[in-house]
């Protein structure tokens, strides 16, 4: 894990991945009651996490790169919202408490964390809580797509792997596709995605 890395491509005034939230964390928030509270992994620049609180949720944004967290907060000055922001490596993070709900977008980590981060994913949130999150698939490799994502095919995650890993009683939904991303120049064009909302059984 490169924190640094992160740091770097984060010191631009620029939001690399623009300041809009992702489609599909957008197309999910009908399903979360006023005063939710949300945790967000691997928050980047806070695109996500500022839409959240600007609909009244409750935010904590989890990444870390520091010079992300910073734009966070930025973006959520600019909007007049707060956003509580956390310094941690989700690899290692073992919070004592739950959230409502988890998001996480495009959170690529090495085949040997993925289990860890799923588990965590299922851990911190509540009975009746949702899991919201979205992934690139190898596809986006093997297949050609410039859209952004991960350099290699095996930092990507398939439908198949969270079948595994996720409870199917608590599947609400698990779908593959190619879709359209318009997340400022860093997710630019076609991409090949999968898509997971998880219920956690009450």
């Amino acid at each position: 894990m490169n924190a640094e890395r992160w740091n770097t491509r984060y010191q631009a005034s620029e939001y690399v991945y623009g300041t809009e939230p992702n489609a599909f964390v957008a197309s999910q928030v009908h399903l979360l009651p006023e005063g939710t509270r949300i945790v967000e992994l691997g928050s980047g620049e806070g695109r996500n996490a500022v839409y959240l609180a600007r609909l009244g949720f409750h935010v904590t944004a989890v990444d870390y790169a520091e010079a992300g967290l910073e734009k966070t907060r930025r973006l959520a000055q600019t909007h007049g919202v707060e956003v509580e922001t956390l310094h941690a490596d989700v690899t290692s993070w073992q919070p004592e408490h739950t959230w409502d709900a988890v998001v996480s977008t495009f959170l690529h980590l090495p085949p040997e964390h993925r289990p860890s981060l799923y588990a965590l994913m299922q851990r911190i949130v509540r009975p009746g809580g949702y899991v919201i999150a979205e992934w690139f698939r190898p596809e986006q490799r093997t297949e050609g797509y410039t859209s952004g994502g991960p350099p290699s095919p095996e930092l990507m995650v398939t439908e198949d792997e969270l079948r595994r890993y996720f409870p199917e009683e608590g599947l609400r939904y698990l779908h593959s596709m190619v879709r359209m991303l318009r997340e400022g120049h860093g997710h630019h064009g076609p991409g090949a995605v999968v898509q997971l909302l998880w219920q956690k059984p009450a």
